[in-house]
């Protein structure tokens, strides 16, 4: 596959006003994936977990309690799956059994939680884990 590998497999619902269209999941994959927060994407806080020292993030809580991380934070994450992820689109019928299927028998796909098998997952879940502990509530100042 020209040195790329399958890493995670996810499921857009269609919005009540959005149905079905490639460009709803397209649209979706782009403001809350490519460019959304820690907050809405399990991919983002899960690849910003495994890349908080790489990059230089900073993590705190919002006013609800949930992790976040600042505006600049998110871009470098941005930045870096702008370099090295690759996204595809399919649309299926039952997108949740096929999720399931992937998951569970298809290719290993280390960044998925739910369901999965693979060995990095509980790796995965403790980085994880560890960013909502001991998170100041405000975002930290950059020097």
């Amino acid at each position: 596959m020209g040195g790329k590998h399958l890493l995670y497999v996810g499921i857009a619902q269609p919005g009540q006003r959005r149905g079905h269209s490639r460009a709803a999941a397209r649209d979706r994959l782009w403001r809350n994936h490519l460019r959304g927060s820690v907050r809405i994407s399990t991919l983002r806080l899960s690849l910003s977990a495994l890349l908080a020292d790489r990059l230089g993030l900073a993590f705190f809580r919002d006013a609800r309690g949930r992790v976040r991380m600042a505006k600049s934070d998110e871009q470098k994450l941005s930045a870096w799956l702008d370099q090295h992820a690759a996204i595809s689109v399919a649309h299926h019928d039952e997108p949740a059994a096929l999720e399931r299927l992937l998951i569970t028998g298809g290719p290993a796909l280390p960044l998925n939680l739910s369901a999965s098998i693979h060995p990095f997952r509980q790796t995965l879940s403790e980085l994880r884990r560890q960013l909502g502990r001991a998170l100041p509530k405000t975002p930290r100042e950059k020097a």
